[in-house]
């Protein structure tokens, strides 16, 4: 069977159709889901370059109200701002902001330290902007000393950029593979009742990752939230599994 119709099944959860799959190398199964990962991947790596290069941050911080960011804390009385760097997967927010971010990251700075929220959960506690690492030999930051140094070290930030979107897709593609492989080894037992080896419910969990990571992927490039997406995608994938097992174990 060809890897598009493969595809066509897995994505429309034709679990009952992959049941009737005949056995592959596991090695084909492992290309598929490094493909769809690594697709997924460069889909959203050239979203949010997109995304960044359309921002004027050189305007935003010539315009905006003035603001010194010290040690000591965030001097800033304008009004609530939402800096979005999509290409880093952060949002900053200045103020009492009560706008969703749509990144993956929030970094909210407070008069007296800043807070980081991953996914929508929020640190609870307030980290001193003394912590951060950029005070070197400059004792505070305002409007002009940020666009220097972003105008100086602009070459640096896209390469930095650039590295930070290809260690995300491999850690992607890594996490795939260990839950993947976690998944097929606690099936274990439950395949072991329709005879199913450990490299079919392999095969099966790497199939059912393709409707998940298709809608993660939309819901990234749209900017749509799901509350515990996380552990909606997961379960998708072992609920696949479950049922491609079961569609075995009744047809035998």
């Amino acid at each position: 069977m060809g890897i598009i119709e493969q595809f066509q099944q897995s994505l429309f959860y034709q679990w009952k159709a992959v049941a009737k799959w005949k056995p592959q190398s596991i090695w084909k199964s492992f290309f598929y889901l490094m493909c769809l990962v690594i697709i997924s991947s460069l889909i959203l790596s050239f979203s949010s370059f997109s995304k960044t290069s359309k921002l004027d941050y050189e305007g935003l911080l010539t315009e905006m109200e003035s603001f010194v960011l010290s040690e000591q804390g965030l001097d800033y009385e304008g009004e609530p701002l939402i800096v979005p760097i999509p290409v880093f997967d952060v949002t900053i927010m200045i103020g009492e902001v009560t706008q969703r971010a749509k990144t993956d990251y929030v970094l909210e700075l407070k008069e007296d330290g800043f807070k980081f929220s991953k996914s929508g959960l929020m640190s609870p506690n307030i980290v001193p902007y003394s912590n951060l690492p950029i005070w070197g030999n400059e004792d505070s930051y305002d409007n002009a000393n940020v666009l220097k140094l972003l105008q100086d070290n602009e070459s640096k930030l896209k390469q930095l950029a650039f590295f930070y979107q290809y260690v995300k897709a491999f850690l992607q593609v890594l996490i795939c593979l260990i839950l993947i492989s976690v998944i097929a080894l606690v099936s274990i037992p439950f395949g072991r009742s329709a005879s199913v080896s450990y490299q079919r419910l392999w095969m099966f969990g790497a199939y059912g990752l393709t409707l998940p990571l298709v809608i993660k992927t939309i819901l990234k490039l749209t900017g749509f939230f799901i509350p515990y997406f996380t552990m909606i995608y997961w379960f998708a994938v072992i609920i696949f599994v479950f049922l491609t097992v079961n569609a075995i174990k009744r047809s035998a």
